[in-house]
């Protein structure tokens, strides 16, 4: 099989393991969606020190975020910084944490963040989770509502 970039191929891997995950009989899973339990303490995330900065090029942001460890989960606590023009998320200071903002309706923006942890050299998980804040807002919490595994 051939596909034309990675994540092309991470989108076929994906619809070809819903397809199998439909039984609990099925094939190996090799890449699976799992439910985001919002009860679970590691998929909110803590966000303090928000700062955001404008000119007419740009804005820069700058943030701590903390996330506690559970069992299948490691925690963090790091800084994040990036700019409003960047086309993709940036590594935080914890290069598992990548960070993005995106501007919402004056004068919101959208905060998005993405752990990524390895249990295994084969095995990844992504944890995913954005909140929409406005330019004052300083300390706020971020709640995971996607997580994906591939090993």
């Amino acid at each position: 099989m051939h596909f034309s970039s990675p994540f092309s191929a991470f989108l076929t891997l994906l619809s070809a393991t819903t397809i199998a995950t439909a039984s609990p009989f099925s094939l190996p899973k090799t890449a699976v969606r799992l439910a985001a339990d919002p009860t679970n303490p590691a998929l909110t995330w803590h966000v303090s020190n928000f700062d955001i900065g404008c000119s007419p090029s740009g804005c820069v942001y700058s943030f701590n975020i903390a996330g506690a460890a559970s069992a299948n989960t490691p925690g963090f606590n790091t800084t994040c910084n990036g700019t409003s023009v960047q086309d993709d998320y940036a590594a935080c200071k914890d290069k598992a944490m990548l960070a993005q903002i995106e501007p919402a309706q004056y004068p919101n923006w959208t905060v998005k963040a993405q752990h990524q942890w390895r249990e295994t050299e084969w095995s990844h998980y992504y944890a995913f989770g954005e909140r929409n804040v406005t330019e004052a807002t300083r300390s706020f919490t971020i709640t995971v509502g996607e997580v994906y595994g591939v090993a």
